[in-house]
């Protein structure tokens, strides 16, 4: 198992904010790298509840621009305080938890199937 601090980034109007949401994965930072099952897209379907993508490919929530910003490896000591105050969460049900809550732009629809 590997664990992150995922760092999730929202702009409303003039104002910026931060989440950070704690998860064990069996993904390796590469696959977060390479945005193994849209676990990006995923992540912040769950966290809004429903994104959509714009014709420049950013991602919004209701009127609110997002994105995940970044992650860093965190320990299993790390994670075990992190999700003692935050919560944590197994990213591959977050993944399974977001499908269908996220809309991908017309040109980039045919990249996004859905995750069994």
């Amino acid at each position: 198992m590997n664990y992150f601090l995922i760092e999730l980034h929202n702009r409303d109007g003039d104002k910026e904010y931060y989440d950070y949401v704690p998860i064990k994965t069996e993904m390796t930072n590469e696959d977060l790298r390479a945005n193994k099952d849209f676990w990006k897209e995923c992540i912040l379907a769950w966290n809004f509840h429903w994104i959509e993508q714009d014709d420049y490919d950013d991602w919004w929530a209701d009127l609110r621009i997002v994105n995940v910003q970044g992650w860093s490896v965190v320990s299993v000591e790390e994670y075990e305080v992190l999700e003692k105050y935050l919560g944590g969460w197994r990213l591959e049900d977050l993944i399974a938890d977001a499908q269908g809550n996220f809309e991908p732009n017309e040109k980039n629809a045919s990249k996004y199937v859905e995750v069994a």
